[in-house]
């Protein structure tokens, strides 16, 4: 049993660190792996205590939680049938499986609540994505003015995603373009301000929070100003 239950850990962040790989959001890789072990927790109690802590302590490595991943989490690890799981593991395996519980239980109030239910980066993360990305190229594109092409062909599948993500890469590029005095085509900067002048933070509800709707619109009313 031994050996199971430490593959099932193992299994479980190998499968999230391959959706990273695939330049997945914290948020949609531990959906999708949440996703992919569906079925998983229904075998045993073992193995619904094993999904449940793993996926509860990925999360304690993000940002923010979104409000039904928690409840799901804390409802699932509360509900453990501590009989049928002593069972099915050694006494070793019991007390290391209620330590990591415990430790999950204690620590997941301590990530800030997103109450958002899109998939998507979060505003910090997105806007470090960008810069990583950005510098990551600008040393080695000898033709700096197709940067804004290159960052968007990276970012298209966030931009279409959700609108907070849209409007946080671009932001975060015309900042990053201006920082470093980016010559670019013309009419692929006037089609980004553009973008930005006509944007409404309402409109992005609840995918960010009121702080940081607030330090997104001060930073798109400094970039106006300096465009």
């Amino acid at each position: 049993m031994r050996r199971n239950y430490e593959a099932l850990f193992g299994a479980y962040y190998e499968r999230y660190f391959d959706f990273k790989s695939e330049k997945m959001s914290d948020a949609e890789a531990i959906a999708c792996t949440a996703d992919a072990y569906y079925g998983v927790q229904s075998r045993g109690e073992m193995e619904k205590a094993v999904v449940y802590i793993a996926e509860g302590k990925i999360h304690l490595t993000h940002s923010k939680i979104f409000i039904k991943a928690k409840e799901r989490i804390v409802g699932a690890l509360n509900s453990l049938d501590l009989n049928k799981l002593q069972i099915e593991t050694t006494s070793d395996e019991y007390k290391d499986i209620l330590e990591r519980r415990d430790m999950v239980l204690d620590e997941i109030d301590n990530i800030p609540v997103d109450y958002s239910p899109y998939s998507r980066w979060k505003y910090h993360e997105m806007g470090k994505e960008v810069n990583n990305y950005f510098g990551l190229i600008y040393n080695e594109l000898k033709d700096k003015s197709k940067i804004i092409e290159k960052v968007l062909d990276r970012f298209e599948r966030e931009c279409t995603n959700t609108l907070s993500e849209n409007i946080v890469v671009k932001t975060a590029l015309l900042e990053l373009l201006i920082r470093y005095n980016v010559k670019v085509d013309e009419e692929e900067l006037v089609k980004l301000r553009s973008e930005l002048e006509q944007f409404e933070i309402g409109y992005v509800g609840q995918q960010l929070s009121e702080f940081e709707k607030l330090d997104l619109s001060f930073r798109i009313k400094d970039l106006m100003s300096k465009l």
